[in-house]
């Protein structure tokens, strides 16, 4: 009888879902709104400050090449201040970067040139003229025709990792391959992480899930594992996320601020919750007059090969 009941109430409560009404977030078809992606990071061989600014689109929109390379702002202007003094980004296309150069300048800003014919622009702080620091405070303004963005950020005090050992892989051993352990000394206030990988052959990117606070941690000394970053289209198999014997790695472990974070968090949480019982999550920005994120990096380069 108890099992004939529980058969009934999951019909029910199917039949109930099933009969809902379809939930659509509201959307304003002709509203644009500029798109900000801002970096400036601290820490030994950091690169320059850059901006990328594009329009966004409607979410049931579809999009062709043409309308894809008109997305992007060329005719803005950038300028951030670090407390001390204010300087102007400048405009850099891929057009005037020789062949060459190309691919170490996407990996700069994390873009595959080879996947992409946009005669993308960015701006950037060329002559790297910000005082890029830990615990500062930069102020970005943008100023496209009578439209203003701003934002600030923060670039936290970097809290490293330690102890890198290459274990055998959970359960069935891989011989091939290993995974990664580190050890984290958390201070006692609230921070929060993310970080980035590079195998040979490859680019940094950030892993599946890339971001963290420390509430699990806070105060301590932790040992977790990092998993290696794949591609959105790389296998799920039993190597995802391990690494393989020999190769030599980079990890790119970063301290963020709490906007900064959010951004991330609810952007990822956004991108990986996805189905047809998902909730719709809204991507919190920390740009004033436009959307996106201006975020400090606090930056530790780690690079390694993989031996057990």
């Amino acid at each position: 009888m108890k099992k004939l009941s529980y058969i009934l109430f999951s019909i029910f409560v199917l039949i109930t879902i099933g009969c809902q009404d379809e939930v659509i977030p509201v959307t304003v078809p002709n509203a644009e709104q500029y798109v900000v992606e801002g970096v400036i990071e601290a820490g030994e061989n950091t690169g320059p400050s850059y901006v990328i600014i594009s329009k966004s689109v409607p979410f049931f929109s579809e999009i062709n090449p043409n309308q894809f390379a008109s997305l992007f702002i060329n005719n803005a202007e950038v300028a951030v201040s670090d407390g001390s003094k204010i300087v102007n980004f400048t405009k850099l296309c891929l057009s005037n970067i020789p062949p060459e150069l190309q691919e170490t300048a996407g990996e700069l800003v994390g873009i595959n040139v080879d996947s992409t014919d946009v005669d993308l622009c960015i701006y950037i702080d060329l002559n790297d003229e910000l005082n890029r620091t830990f615990g500062g405070t930069y102020d970005l303004k943008i100023r496209i025709e009578d439209d203003e963005l701003f934002s600030t950020t923060t670039i936290p005090e970097l809290v490293e990792l330690s102890n890198f050992v290459f274990k055998d892989t959970p359960g069935e051993s891989i011989d091939t391959m290993a995974q990664l352990f580190c050890t984290i000394n958390d201070p006692e206030v609230t921070n929060y992480y993310r970080y980035f990988t590079a195998a040979e052959g490859s680019g940094l990117i950030p892993p599946f899930s890339s971001i963290t606070d420390d509430v699990q941690f806070n105060g301590q000394e932790f040992e977790f594992p990092i998993s290696k970053a794949e591609l959105p289209t790389a296998d799920f198999d039993d190597s995802y996320g391990l690494f393989e014997i020999g190769d030599t790695v980079q990890i790119k472990w970063t301290t963020l601020d709490q906007a900064h974070f959010e951004f991330w968090n609810t952007f990822e949480y956004a991108r990986n919750n996805q189905g047809p019982f998902s909730s719709y999550t809204r991507i919190k920005s920390n740009v004033d007059g436009g959307f996106g994120v201006w975020g400090g990096y606090a930056v530790q380069f780690i690079n390694l090969i993989v031996e057990k």
